[in-house]
């Protein structure tokens, strides 16, 4: 059974066969509904290994993540495959939990497989990523490279802006004892969280470096929410009256360790955080925080990775920053002048 056999049951010619099963141009929908019957009928499937040997593409998009477990990176994965399926492209998932070792490996597997372009969440290792770029269009969010050698896209919420205006909330709320739970320093997105509560805090003529007790760099994962809080919090007279925790499942952590512990938000902690509606509507809090916007996120690496792969000219490096919205919940509790000063002494 061929394309042909199809087509000439169906009355019309190869190229409409090939159209309405590749949804690539514009058919009638009364030829589409025949050609579709016809392909039912006869149970045709095409050979996907002799038509990527022929186009040399495979319309397979690699997608790496450091964590399945995190749920930004599968409502991502849900929003990038909506799109993808629109163009007759599947994904291929690989999770790196976090190991720099098993990344390399994944990256090099992908390089040597038939795969048509990579959407990287949160990789690190850039000589294997520029070695990836050589060959197949790549397309990074979480962590971008800076090195000339990469020239693909870089997707990402506007983190500096997102933690500064938290910051710089609970500041106007009158805390001056602000603690932050950040992600790994290696990464950009951590970075440029922590550059936006360092700049808040500078407003005020508070210099914070990376070592000051009021920062915590964690790994952006419920544990690490947890540990994170159990050293910050464990003794009153060093405990800040608020936390910026960069993203929801770091989040999760802490509100556990706050429960356990008896710590009520937000009469003996106010908590802020970066994250996305669907993960925090199902907390026990209703959080003051930045929501980024991950179904836009998503639909932009994917539109970005098809784009680059289907044009025929050479693209620049492009860099796309989306904004972040805020949410005013009620975890956060005004502290008067009188409060701060008697905390910070």
């Amino acid at each position: 059974m061929t394309i042909k056999d199809v087509a000439a049951k169906a009355g019309v010619s190869v190229a409409t066969v090939s159209r309405v099963m590749n949804a690539s141009g514009t058919v009638n929908p009364e030829t589409e509904k025949l050609v579709q019957s016809v392909i039912d009928e006869l149970e045709y499937s095409p050979n996907g290994i002799a038509s990527s040997l022929k186009t040399d593409r495979t319309h397979i998009i690699g997608y790496v993540v450091t964590d399945i477990r995190n749920t930004v990176f599968t409502f991502l994965m849900a929003a990038i495959q909506n799109v993808l399926w629109e163009y007759n492209y599947s994904m291929m998932l690989f999770s790196t939990n976090g190991d720099p070792d098993k990344e390399a490996s994944i990256l090099r597997f992908i390089s040597m497989q038939k795969i048509d372009g990579a959407i990287l969440n949160s990789c690190t290792n850039t000589q294997s990523i520029i070695q990836l770029n050589k060959k197949i269009p790549v397309v990074l969010t979480g962590n971008d490279i800076s090195d000339p050698n990469f020239i693909g896209d870089f997707v990402d919420s506007d983190n500096h802006a997102a933690s500064y205006m938290l910051t710089s909330n609970l500041l106007s709320n009158g805390h001056r004892k602000i603690g932050i739970i950040n992600g790994p320093n290696n990464l950009v997105v951590s970075r440029e969280r922590f550059r936006g509560y360092q700049d808040a805090m500078a407003v005020l003529g508070m210099t914070i470096n990376i070592d000051n007790p009021l920062v915590y760099e964690g790994s952006f994962d419920v544990s690490s929410g947890y540990l994170a809080a159990k050293k910050m919090l464990s003794s009153a007279s060093m405990r800040p009256t608020a936390l910026l925790v960069t993203n929801n499942e770091m989040m999760k952590g802490v509100l556990k360790y706050c429960s356990e512990q008896q710590i009520k938000i937000p009469d003996d902690l106010s908590v802020v955080t970066i994250g996305n509606r669907h993960e925090l509507d199902y907390l026990y809090i209703s959080p003051t925080y930045m929501e980024t916007n991950l179904e836009e996120m998503g639909e932009r690496l994917a539109r970005l990775i098809l784009e680059r792969i289907e044009t025929k000219k050479r693209l620049p490096k492009r860099i796309f920053k989306l904004p972040a919205f805020f949410h005013d919940g009620n975890t956060v509790k005004p502290l008067t002048p009188i409060e701060a000063n008697t905390i910070i002494s």
